[in-house]
């Protein structure tokens, strides 16, 4: 099973081209928007950036990165979409996951993670039951299973 949360909304368009900077057939900017402003409402100070799988809503930098991942699940029918007749957003399956990690280039929290000395299951638990009650108390999401 895919970690997250699918859904279907009309809430999110896709925005002209927004794929160029992600990577074809991937969608969600204006998901990642949407879920910024509600994530910073709850005390997350966020930011969106584009990733080549979609779009991510960073939510805390320091010992970690923690942060939403964004987008729609890729079908073939949205990959053989274009610029002329894109996707319908009704057809379209949205996908929302909370993740954290610890990169390589933060080496003291590496260490720290790896001796078991830095907690990363709390923040993360903390902003997945946030990130599920922000998508649950939105009426125009409607919940399903990913393709």
């Amino acid at each position: 099973m895919i970690p997250g949360h699918a859904f279907r909304s009309k809430q999110f368009r896709i925005q002209h081209a927004e794929d160029e900077a992600t990577n074809p057939g991937c969608f969600g900017k204006s998901l990642a928007e949407w879920l910024s402003g509600e994530l910073d409402a709850v005390g997350y100070a966020t930011e969106v950036l584009a990733e080549d799988w979609g779009w991510c809503v960073m939510c805390e930098r320091g010992d970690y990165l923690l942060w939403v991942g964004c987008g729609n699940m890729v079908a073939e029918d949205i990959l053989a979409s274009s610029l002329e007749n894109p996707p319908r957003e009704e057809e379209i399956v949205w996908h929302a996951f909370a993740e954290i990690e610890v990169p390589f280039f933060l080496v003291r929290s590496k260490v720290r993670h790896w001796l078991g000395r830095l907690d990363t299951a709390t923040p993360l638990a903390r902003l997945e039951e946030a990130l599920g009650r922000i998508l649950r108390n939105n009426p125009a999401i409607d919940f399903c299973e990913p393709p």
